[in-house]
């Protein structure tokens, strides 16, 4: 059965959806910008004693964590701002589908081996491959387990706005770009 959406009450929820989705995008990659940022700064401590990575090769991962972090804040609020049609479509979808798809890659398989460990079904890590079980009364497991959970809410608020303007986008036309651009016939 479908049903559709009548009256000025339904128009607003259905354009609120967009604009939930794209501030709570905002709102985690301010937070992933803060932290790298705060990483980079106080890159000793954020490094710990293992001492696996280069100074310099860990400062370049940050930087490049810290400015996508940065430009998916400003493009996720793109998606739902009267300036954010200035921007040409792909500028702003290619980016974000980009950042959703790295967060789901990240997120999702670390958060469930975190869970299947932590339940006892996979004590040796989701392949199995690690060398002793994991001791989920220990803090370095708990810590783990905020991170890779960070990293999943982060794969569920990017995913909404890069698909939310992508329909937007093919419901007005496809262009993107300033508001009453037309298509070009060639």
């Amino acid at each position: 059965m479908m049903t559709s959406v009548r009256g000025t009450a339904g128009v607003r929820a259905v354009h609120r959806r967009p604009v939930f989705w794209a501030y709570a995008a905002f709102g985690w990659l301010a937070v992933s910008f803060v932290w790298h940022l705060w990483m980079g700064i106080d890159y000793r401590s954020a490094m710990g004693d293992g001492g696996r990575v280069s100074v310099w090769g860990f400062l370049a991962y940050d930087g490049l964590i810290t400015a996508m972090s940065a430009i998916g804040a400003v493009l996720a609020l793109a998606t739902v701002r009267p300036w954010g049609r200035r921007f040409p479509a792909w500028m702003v979808l290619l980016p974000l589908w980009f950042g959703a798809v790295l967060l789901v890659v990240r997120g999702v398989p670390g958060l469930v081996e975190n869970v299947t460990t932590a339940t006892g079904l996979t004590p040796y890590g989701l392949l199995g491959m690690a060398e002793q079980p994991a001791d989920p009364s220990s803090g370095e497991f708990w810590t783990g387990m905020a991170i890779n959970t960070y990293f999943f809410v982060g794969a569920v608020v990017m995913l909404p706005p890069a698909v939310l303007h992508h329909r937007s986008l093919r419901a007005a036309g496809g262009t993107g770009g300033p508001a009453g651009q037309e298509k070009s016939a060639a």
